[in-house]
């Protein structure tokens, strides 16, 4: 029955992985601020079939490189320009990446700590709370998490001497290669991590030479070089200027985007960043302490924690940084788990309770998350989302028991499913109905039920991305007068403008006069509430014409 269960492994991790991160794919709406931003500019990537210059509007888009946009394009180009509206096309790159490296994880920790164990770590990841929001969105990070998977699966087998002919140093220095295409060098922190890790405490490097480090290189230089040398080439030396000059520099030196936190923030987070398998931190903490003499486990700590020091010293700061460090916890967390299984550890004591009140405070948040959305942004308190936090809640604390009670397989079971179900709730059904939260959309439902006016919009006092995702490309984001003096001159044309914006904030408009159109909502990127009102050509009417 063992035998059938490895062999059935990834199989069942494929299955799961693909249940775990597939619901809420479609109902939760494009995001802002970095979502929009890279499905409009994969969508104009596709539409003018330029892969090299990457563009937001007519803006260049050099933050980051190709390739999160070349998968997301290759999607919509598959899906046919029908779905260039739908969200869910752009972040089917993001949900196979991430349904990928549940399976990946299973292959890079089996050397590290033996096959039973990584393959449930595998398993786990598929319930990791930072990994199910990663899946569904259309970002780089999923993709990035794959491939760091990848490339440290390889670097661990030539730590440990497990290296037999060019398949490995393949697979190393392609992930490199794609990593690099991906998000440049943020791929390099944990293999530079546990290179420096284990040189610094065994004096030992000759172990590298079983990735075949100058063929190797070559491969990774043929891979990802060209498309950076067209780029430089094309942008006039702006994408490294734009890169690494304004993006990472800013990173480095200070809070970019209001994003600044002090060191000791991604610690606070973890215990809703790495939910629900906090349970095991303690577990998994003595484990690591324990084995830390171990070739295998200084390897998995030099995957973790010196990214996770710079991480910490790096002033900005966001709750997705530290997933290409998280695998190695997993697996770790997956050795405690195994430990036991097999009776080698018992879930009691202060390890057991500490474990418990690890999991309390990710759990509390989710679920108050799940009922207090539909609540404060919605259309008031949803069934559905009480029910679901209510369960999942049932579930978790089920797990709980469980676990004291050494049966364990049960209580772990029951602790991912907590998981799921709580995720589940959370993007599927309590986000969506937060309807305040998603201004965009409704500004294009809105627009649609006027049919004589044409574009390209007009917005004022809303300048987010996810506006050009769903008002179109040519969207103008201008200043009040601007507009209007635009509409003046501009038969058919509308315009979207926060009363906010306006010289008397819309006084002389009454909200309730017949015929005007308006969107209220709250702009979370801001954090500040907005209401727009349409208006039409010529100038500013009073109230809007209705379509013939």
């Amino acid at each position: 029955m063992r035998t059938l269960v490895r062999r059935l492994a990834p199989l069942l991790i494929l299955l799961l992985a693909l249940l775990a991160f597939a619901p809420g794919l479609d109902q939760l709406p494009v995001t802002d601020r970095d979502e929009a931003r890279y499905a409009q500019a994969s969508r104009q990537m596709a539409e003018s079939g330029d892969w090299i210059d990457i563009r937001f509007q007519e803006e260049p888009r050099y933050k980051k490189p190709a390739g999160i946009y070349w998968a997301q394009a290759a999607a919509l180009r598959a899906a046919g320009p029908a779905h260039a509206g739908d969200i869910w096309v752009y972040r089917l790159p993001s949900l196979a990446a991430a349904v990928l490296a549940c399976l990946a994880l299973g292959w890079a920790g089996r050397p590290l700590v033996g096959g039973p164990a990584a393959w449930l770590a595998g398993a786990m990841a598929a319930a990791l709370f930072l990994l199910q929001v990663e899946a569904r969105i259309a970002k780089t990070d999923a993709a990035l998490h794959l491939a760091t998977i990848l490339a440290m699966g390889a670097l661990a087998r030539a730590w440990l001497g497990q290296v037999r002919g060019w398949g490995v140093p393949a697979i190393f220095w392609t992930a490199l290669a794609a990593g690099l295409l991906i998000k440049g060098p943020l791929v390099l922190p944990p293999i530079l991590g546990a290179i420096l890790t284990v040189a610094l405490f065994t004096r030992r490097l000759r172990w590298l030479g079983a990735l075949r480090p100058l063929p190797g290189l070559a491969w990774a230089l043929l891979l990802a070089l060209p498309w950076y040398v067209a780029i430089l080439w094309v942008s006039e030396g702006q994408f490294l200027a734009a890169s690494l000059g304004t993006d990472l520099s800013a990173k480095i030196a200070g809070g970019q985007e209001s994003h600044g936190a002090p060191p000791g923030s991604y610690l606070l987070a973890f215990w809703l960043t790495f939910w629900p398998w906090t349970v095991l931190a303690p577990l998994a903490g003595a484990l690591a302490w324990q084995r830390r003499g171990s070739p295998e486990m200084l390897f998995l700590l030099g995957w973790a924690v010196p990214g996770w020091l710079l991480l910490e010293a790096v002033p900005t700061k966001l709750l997705h940084y530290p997933l290409p460090l998280y695998p190695a916890l997993l697996l770790i967390a997956g050795a405690a788990a195994m430990a036991l299984l097999r009776g080698e550890r018992r879930f009691a004591g202060i390890a057991g309770w500490a474990g418990a009140a690890g999991w309390l405070p990710g759990a509390l948040i989710l679920a108050g998350a799940c009922i207090a959305l539909p609540m404060a942004a919605g259309d008031g308190a949803a069934p559905a989302t009480i029910a679901g936090a209510l369960t999942a809640l049932a579930l978790g604390m089920a797990g709980l028991v469980w676990l004291f009670r050494a049966r364990t397989a049960t209580g772990l079971a029951a602790t991912g499913l907590s998981a799921l179900v709580m995720v589940w709730t959370l993007v599927a059904v309590a986000l969506p109905r937060a309807t305040d939260l998603w201004v965009s959309p409704r500004l294009a439902l809105a627009t649609a039920q006027h049919a004589c006016l044409h574009g390209p919009a007009i917005v004022v006092g809303y300048p987010e991305p996810s506006a050009v995702f769903h008002l179109g490309r040519h969207t103008q984001m201008v200043d009040a007068q601007q507009a209007l003096d635009i509409l003046a001159q501009s038969p058919g044309r509308f315009a979207w403008i926060e009363l906010s914006k306006l010289p008397d904030g819309g006084a002389d408009l009454a909200p309730g006069q017949p015929g005007v159109t308006q969107v209220s909502g709250f702009n979370y990127s801001r954090g500040k509430p907005v209401t727009l009102r349409l208006f039409t050509a010529p100038g500013r009417p009073a109230a809007l014409p209705v379509c013939p």
